[in-house]
């Protein structure tokens, strides 16, 4: 499910990339994903079933799951959070640059892009969801989306999302996001 944020302000809840609806990819509120987790806690401890540490895309992936340097670009965007998950985990700023789109950028913008990169390597990604439009139902073929990822630090969970595109068969995370 995409919490879209509409241009005239409103908000529409969707199972489609929000730009096909005109707007833009919003994070569900703090307190509706705490209640999913609270209702995920619940349904796990009455089934017997055992509840997974990460979610979404990382829900069955090891923690340092992650492709070996100099094996391509990730082909998936389960694979670019896998990817992004490991090298934060690892503290490594230059794998967690790997994940992003650099091309068009000019030399202010990487600095920025750098300084915005090196927070993350402090901060664990615990959670991520892919928001994209697909096509014959293949949910990694789409061309674009939002990456929306949970991150843990000592200030909490918060979440932040990430515009990603496809070049190539490869998926990267753009510049546009904000943490």
């Amino acid at each position: 499910m995409a919490r879209c944020a509409m241009p005239d302000g409103t908000y529409a809840y969707t199972n489609v990339s929000c730009n096909r609806l005109g707007g833009r990819h919003a994070a569900l509120p703090a307190d509706v994903q705490n209640r999913i987790r609270s209702e995920r806690r619940r349904e796990a401890l009455a089934t017997g079933a055992s509840l997974p540490a990460a979610e979404g895309l990382l829900a069955s992936l090891p923690s340092e799951s992650r492709r070996p340097r100099g094996q391509g670009c990730a082909t998936s965007p389960r694979q670019l959070a896998a990817d992004l998950r490991a090298s934060m985990a690892q503290g490594d700023v230059n794998r967690i640059a790997e994940s992003f789109d650099w091309a068009g950028m000019s030399h202010g913008q990487a600095m920025q892009m750098m300084a915005r990169i090196q927070r993350l390597g402090g901060v664990s990604m615990v959670g991520a969801e892919f928001f994209g439009s697909t096509h014959a139902g293949d949910q990694y073929a789409s061309a674009g989306g939002t990456l929306q990822v949970t991150l843990q630090d000592r200030g909490g969970p918060r979440v932040a999302d990430f515009d990603v595109r496809r070049n190539a068969g490869c998926y990267f995370l753009q510049h546009t996001w904000a943490v």
